[in-house]
């Protein structure tokens, strides 16, 4: 990837159109269906994703976990395709399927040979409209999902420190819960909460279908209208979307559970992009984040690791394409003698600095570059494409923005980096979280 980005002359990254892909096509059913198509005629295939306006952010307190759950549900059968068949049929087609739900969004998609998109598309729809809720099969998955649970969060120390850490950034908001579930929830759902989701959430009005790839937008058009749009229209509720109170200073919280290493970790709410009303602010946001996380030059990794030696790995996330804020996050891996204090004490004291003076010239541009040619390259790869193009429209930004954003980033000047750390990324904003490891609990001594 470094030899392919030094490859790339300047003039082409810095040039406007150098991340511009074919114009976005659309059409919109009376149902509430959309559809988005990219026509890309490089290859035979094509992008299927079928997109929903639904995700953790969605469920009820008590019922955590069912946006994901129902992932699941779907590859259980409908009227005309038994358990697992929708997987092999693609499988036989020479393609790949799966799907990924997240606090916004639900979203299933295929890879598959372009001139298999109709099929697909119809066998969307079928399982959309006709899928099969068995208490056998949410029985069977329900203790797959709890298992996914626990080698993922509570078997690993750094991702329950962060699920408990988010518990306790966000007051109202329903970020504050992890998308797979708590485990108390998990425990308690039944078929019938399945049921009552999938009568809630899975309505025409909620779907938009994304298709990129060597297809014509006419002929898709068609396809969709015939299956996706006959479905009968329903109404959708309102999302909700909640104000966060702004932090009234900061918190603390302490996770001793069985680890090898210390951690602590920084979260701070911050807002995510509202085309046309915070552009430089969030744009500023993500080019900070980028020169304090991004690339070997990385400030994180070069003052505190290098440097100061405070922690053996450092770095930190945002992400702008959300529906309101974000959950900004900074994080320390300390090793044995190395306090989780002296990490806090270095990483506000780096902060306060960044939100003073202006970036390094050379570390400012070069994040500036490391964006566009990360937008170059997504060109390449069809999924990336089309999830971008979903997730925009997903959470109410809009397809359309999704060439403006690198113009946005482009635009940014150094004194925009530093107002935005000075604003937002302060510690009276931040929760702290710190992982105290504990001894694991010896295992039940198995008798002969």
């Amino acid at each position: 990837m470094k030899l392919r980005f030094l490859l790339i002359p300047l003039a082409f990254l810095m040039s406007s159109n150098a991340f511009a892909a074919a114009e976005l096509q659309r059409a919109s059913f009376k149902n509430g269906v959309q559809l988005i198509v990219e026509e890309d005629h490089s290859a035979p295939v094509a992008m299927v994703q079928i997109w929903l306006k639904v995700g953790g952010r969605d469920e009820l307190p008590g019922k955590t976990g069912l946006a994901h759950v129902f992932e699941h549900m779907m590859f259980k059968g409908s009227d005309k395709l038994a358990a697992g068949e929708y997987s092999k049929i693609i499988s036989a087609m020479g393609g790949s399927d799966n799907a990924f739900t997240s606090t916004d969004y639900t979203a299933y998609f295929e890879t598959v040979p372009a001139k298999e998109v109709q099929n697909v598309l119809n066998m969307e729809a079928e399982r959309f409209a006709n899928l099969k809720l068995e208490a056998k099969d949410f029985a069977s998955e329900i203790k797959v999902i709890m298992e996914e649970r626990r080698m993922r969060t509570e078997d690993n120390a750094s991702s329950r420190m962060f699920e408990e850490l988010s518990a306790a950034s966000l007051r109202l908001h329903p970020y504050r819960n992890p998308v797979i579930g708590w485990m108390q929830d998990l425990e308690t759902l039944t078929i019938d909460d399945v049921k009552a989701f999938y009568k809630q959430h899975y309505v025409p009005g909620k779907v938009t279908v994304v298709v990129v790839g060597d297809v014509d937008f006419k002929e898709v058009e068609k396809t969709v209208a015939k299956s996706f749009g006959r479905m009968k229209a329903r109404a959708v509720e309102p999302r909700f979307n909640p104000t966060e109170p702004e932090p009234l200073g900061p918190k603390r919280v302490e996770v001793r559970i069985p680890a090898q290493l210390p951690m602590v970790a920084m979260t701070i709410p911050v807002p995510s992009w509202k085309p046309h009303q915070n552009d430089e602010q969030a744009a500023a946001i993500a080019l900070a984040t980028e020169i304090l996380s991004g690339g070997k030059s990385a400030v994180l990794n070069q003052v505190l690791v290098n440097e100061k030696r405070v922690a053996m790995s450092a770095g930190a996330g945002y992400d702008p394409f959300t529906m309101g804020l974000d959950v900004w996050y900074a994080y320390g891996d300390t090793g044995i003698g190395q306090p989780v204090a002296d990490f806090e004490q270095a990483f506000w004291v780096l902060m306060k600095k960044m939100g003073s003076e202006l970036p390094d010239e050379r570390l400012f541009e070069a994040a500036k570059r490391r964006f566009i040619a990360g937008a170059v390259f997504a060109q390449d790869s069809l999924y990336l494409r089309a999830k971008h193009i979903g997730t925009l429209e997903t959470v109410g930004i809009s397809a359309d923005e999704k060439d403006r954003w690198i113009t946005l980033i482009r635009g940014v000047t150094r004194e925009q980096v530093r107002d935005a750390i000075n604003t937002w990324l302060v510690p009276n904003r931040a929760t702290t979280g710190v992982l105290i490891p504990t001894e694991a609990k010896p295992a039940n001594e198995v008798k002969s």
